[in-house]
Order: structure tokens, then C-alpha cells, then sequence
């Protein structure tokens, strides 16, 4: 196509030599460029048709020989490719929520370290089917399939001990998940019912002292999935974000008041001083709730089942603490808008 664009250019004659030339040599880059791409493109393709190819003879072979091996190699590869689909959607979580961020790469990390060693037994053993294979093909067949025979037991059971070796990575990454829901669990509980144990009380107060402030996009994030867990819960939370923006509207009218009356200092104070205390008040008891809410989303993106009782804990508690918080908030509210006193007589 580059030639005979050239050529048309050249029939027209309006480029001088060197200007062709020039010309031809920009045209070129590019379009060579193209050529080496879409080359390595069909290289692969075609690479990826013969592995392919060559995986199913394999199979085909160590199937007629033990079949159990098969299914547990493709078991191997099945979670390998699970896995690495879950980190790819999970690999910005630790930024976007830096209250668990600690949690979320420790969780991460077991999993990648989990896999590596899962992935390992599937190399190992992969590498003597493809032995056998070759020896198969060029060898004594019948002596190599009595030898191999014996040999794809033993490789099955290394595969089967590996995967065990996995799973309890796998249960270690879920009791993190679970110590996470239940210290966030116990923290709501405690604004409904204070624990008795001082060490409770101490994890309690440590945790609500380290809570990071939530950026709008996460808080709104967090709301839309406690709505899927129960709308109502969902309604309560707006509430009581309405009650923070609300205070703070009103702290602004007081305020605005009071410039315009000095002499009211002391009553326009207490109500700004008591909106102040409210907004603050719900703005935190709004971030305990948040950081459950979160402590549930995570554990079900780090792939903790939705079955599992330390979930379904955590939903009885939202049911119970969420609309006594914001029970609580309201009935403080309507306290401060009743607050209004008649001024005693003054003496004459």
C-alpha cells in the first residue's frame, strides 16, 4: 500500500526527489511499526494454538494413565486463574480504604505467598508429565507407561497435600477477616451496650481514636452497600447524615445572629456550643458505623463467604446499633430545639 501511494505520488509530479524521498522515509516508520506488531500478534496467536495443542495431548496422555492427576493439575490452574482475577480487582482496595489498608495488604500478601507455593506443585509436577510424555513418544511406551503409572499416583498425592497446605492459607486469611468484623462489630455495639471488660473497652477506644475521616466518594460507596444489605438501615444513615449537615447550618445561623446582637452572648453561645457538640458527636458515631459497614465490604472483597456467622453477626447489630444511633442523635436534636428558657424578671 506504502509503494503504491509512492508511485502515485511520483506519477503526479508536483514533489520534488528529495521531498519524495523524505516523504517515503516518514511513511515508513510507521508503517513498519504496524508490520512488526501485527506480526507478533499472529506470532503469538499461533504459539498460543500449538501450547494449546500440545496441553491437550498432554492431558489426553496422563488421562489414560490416572485421570485423578488431570483434575487436580486443572484444579490447580482453575484457583490460579481465580486468584490472580480477584488481586487485579482488589489491588487499589488498600488506597481506597486506608482505615483497613493494613489489614487488606497483610491479607494479600498470605494469598500471593499461598499461591506461589500451590503454583509450585502444579510446576513441579508438570514438568515430569511432560518428561514421561516425551519419553513416551520417544522411548519404550509400554515400559514408560508402567513406570509413570506408578509415578502419577505419587504426583496426585503431592497435589493433594499442596492444595492442603493452601486451604489453610486460606482459613488463616479468613480468621484475619473474621477478627476484623468482630472488633468492628463489639466497637458499634458499645455506643448500645457498654462492655464490661476493661480490655474491651481499651480495644473499643483504640480503634475509634484511629478511624480516618471517609472521603465523600467512599462514605457514599459504603451507604449504597448497607442498602443492599437492608434499605431501612440505609434510610437511618442518611438520617443522621442530614442531622450533621443540619447542625452545621444552624451553627452558621446563630452565628450570623449573633454578630447582629452582642448583647446575647451568653444564650446564643450555649446554643451554638450544644449544635457544636451535636454535629461532632454524630459525625463520629457516623465513622463508627462507616467502619463496620467497611469492615463487612472488605472481608466480602477479600472473599470471605457471605455465609459465614461473623456476617450475619454484623447484620444483627447494624438492625440493633444503627437506628439507636440515630435514635439517640434525633432525641438530641429536638433537646436543643426545645432548649429555649424564659429569662428570669429582673429586679427593679
Amino acid at each position: 500500500m506504502l509503494f503504491m501511494l509512492m508511485r502515485q505520488v511520483k506519477k503526479d509530479g508536483r514533489l520534488p526527489a528529495r521531498k519524495r524521498t523524505v516523504l517515503a522515509a516518514i511513511l515508513f516508520i510507521p508503517a513498519f511499526i504496524i508490520f512488526i506488531l501485527v506480526f507478533q500478534v499472529i506470532t503469538a496467536w499461533r504459539a498460543n494454538i500449538q501450547l494449546q495443542k500440545e496441553r491437550a495431548e498432554l492431558n489426553t496422555f496422563v488421562g489414560s494413565v490416572y485421570l485423578p492427576l488431570v483434575n487436580s493439575q486443572n484444579a490447580i490452574l482453575a484457583e490460579k486463574r481465580r486468584m490472580q482475577a480477584l488481586l487485579k480487582k482488589v489491588e487499589n482496595l488498600g488506597f481506597e480504604h486506608p482505615n483497613h489498608e493494613q489489614l487488606i495488604n497483610q491479607v494479600i500478601q498470605k494469598w500471593m505467598l499461598g499461591l506461589q507455593e500451590y503454583q509450585q506443585a502444579y510446576k513441579d509436577t508438570d514438568r515430569e508429565i511432560r518428561r514421561a510424555w516425551i519419553s513416551y513418544n520417544t522411548m519404550d511406551q509400554q515400559d514408560v507407561l508402567g513406570k509413570f503409572a506408578k509415578q502419577a499416583v505419587r504426583l496426585d498425592l503431592k497435589n493433594k497435600k499442596a492444595e492442603k497446605k493452601y486451604q489453610s492459607t486460606i482459613y488463616s486469611i479468613q480468621d484475619d477477616l473474621i477478627k476484623s468484623l468482630d472488633s468492628a462489630r463489639k466497637m458499634l455495639d458499645a455506643n448500645r451496650r457498654p462492655p464490661k471488660s476493661k480490655k474491651q473497652k481499651l480495644k473499643n477506644q483504640l480503634i475509634r481514636q484511629n478511624i480516618m475521616p471517609f472521603n465523600d466518594a467512599v462514605e457514599a460507596k459504603l451507604v449504597d452497600f448497607l442498602g443492599t444489605i437492608d434499605k431501612r438501615l440505609m434510610d437511618e444513615v442518611g438520617k443522621l447524615q442530614h442531622l450533621i449537615r443540619y447542625s452545621g447550618q444552624q451553627i452558621i445561623l446563630v452565628r450570623n445572629h449573633l454578630q447582629n446582637n452582642p448583647d446575647l452572648v451568653a444564650p446564643l453561645t450555649i446554643t451554638i456550643n450544644s449544635w457544636l457538640a451535636l454535629e461532632d458527636e454524630s459525625r463520629k458515631k457516623l465513622n463508627q458505623i462507616l467502619y463496620a459497614i467497611e469492615a463487612e465490604y472488605i472481608a466480602l472483597s477479600l472473599d470471605l463467604p457471605r455465609r459465614n456467622p461473623a456476617i450475619k453477626a454484623m447484620h444483627k447489630s447494624f438492625l440493633k446499633d444503627i437506628p439507636y444511633i440515630t435514635g439517640k442523635a434525633l432525641k438530641q436534636k429536638r433537646n436543643i430545639n426545645q432548649s429555649y428558657n424564659i429569662s428570669p424578671r429582673q429586679k427593679r
